[in-house]
């Protein structure tokens, strides 16, 4: 938990990445920015969350013989921002998977995996849809496109780019852990729309051996409870928790009403308040009509302040595991916890200073997605760091709100040329008292 230079192996690690990325110059021209140049000139934007792409670029190339781009990202110079989103443009936002993976493994490597192991040894990952980039005019052959009528009745087109996103969460765990999205794009050779069933599909197909050693436990929404969905899930090897509507599962919950159900109840105290827990459940009912359905565990809970008697969350859930009054109230808490990535990930992605949901850059190819893709990455490795780097958790709680902890980052790196992250870090976490410098 306490190991040295993380962050600069997350940056070495990402210069080798970047610096094999596809380079569509010919080799004729004159290549005055290397790829990998370009790739931390992406990456470093979002790293450093500052919201203007010119003034971040201009910052860090300040100095002569030395700047923080040399120090901090390992490359000689930074190339303009036209020039990152030119280059970056061709790339396939795949090229950066193996970030993702490197920064899974340093968590492991330095004990922060563990700490989201939930059920029986293994791991939770969530999976939701999140759009990140939306235009009227600008748009691009990797657009959504949807068309809907003005106040005036005609006829008006909205261009978005969106992802399937994927996290590791804990229901005794604040962070969530990002892992490799799928993005919804239009699918060579098919006529409709992609959507995200069809992009859980291909995530399940591209990821289920990269992440089959995690026991993972799928947690979704009421669109993933399906059984094409369930099957492709357990095909792959993994378990499901997956959130089941009534209004979408009449067949299931004509079942479910017909029969005498199991319940079981229990009272837990939490920050001087105690609560009661609510459960009905039953083993193997048909998620659908119609031969062949397939068995699933459906379960109720109801959480109820018991001082009030007031309902504080109520829903039901798919499941392949066995629900018993021994493991009702985890498997409950574990598909509640699919909350997690829309408030740890997707909505930190769009509000505290990723901003996901900016037009950096829309580009004509892949660009939208490669800094959606480099905007996860960031937040990654922030997570990574928050969890096993201690230099990097004392620079934060040296500078209080996480705002001004980005804020004094962009601040002393305007003046100031740190020769690697872990100065940076130790600066910040004992920044030396303004009286002592004198005056000016």
């Amino acid at each position: 938990m306490l190991g040295k230079k993380i962050f600069e192996g997350l940056i070495a690690k990402s210069q080798e990445v970047m610096g094999q990325l596809t380079d569509k110059r010919l080799e004729s021209n004159a290549k005055r920015y290397s790829m990998q140049s370009v790739g931390m000139g992406g990456l470093s934007i979002f790293l450093m969350q500052d919201p203007s792409f010119l003034s971040h670029q201009e910052r860090l190339a300040k100095g002569s013989s030395n700047h923080n781009f040399r120090s901090l990202f390992g490359c000689e110079t930074i190339p303009t921002p036209n020039q990152i989103r030119n280059l970056l443009d061709p790339v396939n936002a795949a090229e950066f998977e193996p970030l993702y993976d490197n920064g899974l493994k340093v968590l492991e490597e330095h004990g922060g995996l563990r700490t989201f192991e939930y059920l029986k040894g293994g791991f939770l990952i969530a999976l939701d849809g999140v759009e990140f980039q939306s235009s009227d005019r600008i748009h691009c052959k990797n657009c959504t496109v949807k068309v809907h009528k003005d106040k005036d009745g005609n006829e008006k087109a909205k261009y978005s780019h969106s992802m399937l996103a994927a996290s590791i969460v804990s229901p005794e765990v604040k962070e969530a852990v990002a892992l490799v999205p799928e993005f919804i794009v239009p699918q060579d050779g098919r006529q409709k729309q992609d959507c995200e069933n069809a992009a859980m599909k291909r995530w399940l197909s591209k990821h289920s051996e990269r992440y089959k050693n995690l026991n993972p436990t799928l947690l979704g929404d009421d669109l993933f409870s399906r059984q094409p969905i369930c099957e492709e899930m357990l095909k792959a090897g993994f378990h499901f928790i997956l959130t089941c509507k009534p209004l979408s599962h009449k067949t299931l919950y004509e079942y479910v009403l017909g029969v005498s159900l199991e319940k079981t109840e229990l009272e837990l105290k939490k920050r001087n308040k105690t609560y009661r827990y609510q459960y009905n459940f039953i083993n193997q009912v048909p998620i659908r009509d119609g031969d062949g359905a397939l068995l699933v565990n459906w379960l109720e809970v109801r959480e109820i302040d018991k001082k009030t008697g007031k309902v504080l969350y109520k829903n039901s859930f798919i499941t392949d595991h066995p629900v018993g009054p021994e493991t009702v109230h985890r498997l409950a808490m574990a598909g509640r916890s699919r909350w997690r990535i829309e408030n740890e990930n997707n909505n930190t992605l769009k509000t505290k200073g990723y901003r996901f949901e900016h037009n950096y850059g829309h580009g004509k190819k892949n660009l939208s997605m490669v800094f959606a893709s480099l905007a996860v990455i960031a937040f990654l490795y922030h997570t990574v760091l928050n969890i096993v780097d201690l230099m990097y958790m004392k620079a934060k709680e040296a500078q209080g709100p996480r705002i001004n902890f980005f804020n004094m980052i962009k601040a002393v790196t305007s003046i100031l040329v740190f020769k690697s992250w872990s100065s940076l870090m130790a600066f910040l976490s004992n920044p030396p008292d303004p009286f002592s410098l004198g005056e000016f």
